[in-house]
C-alpha cells in the first residue's frame, strides 16, 4: 500500500468549489487526479468542520 500523500490547500479549495457547483465526487477525483474515496472523505471532514464554498 502506497504512503498517503497529503493534499495541498489548492486541491482542497478546488474540491470545495467543484462540490458546491454540483460536480460529482467521481468527476472531482478525475479533475484533481486523486481517488474518489479521498474526495468523499475530505468533503465529509470539511462538512463536519463547517467549511463550505465560498470560504
Amino acid at each position: 500500500m502506497p504512503a498517503k500523500r497529503r493534499l495541498t490547500m489548492r486541491h482542497l479549495r478546488q474540491m470545495l468549489r467543484l462540490a458546491a457547483s454540483g460536480t460529482s465526487s467521481r468527476e472531482i477525483a478525475v479533475v484533481l487526479g486523486i481517488a474518489r474515496s479521498t474526495v468523499q472523505d475530505n468533503l465529509q471532514r470539511a462538512a463536519a468542520a463547517g467549511l463550505n464554498w465560498p470560504l
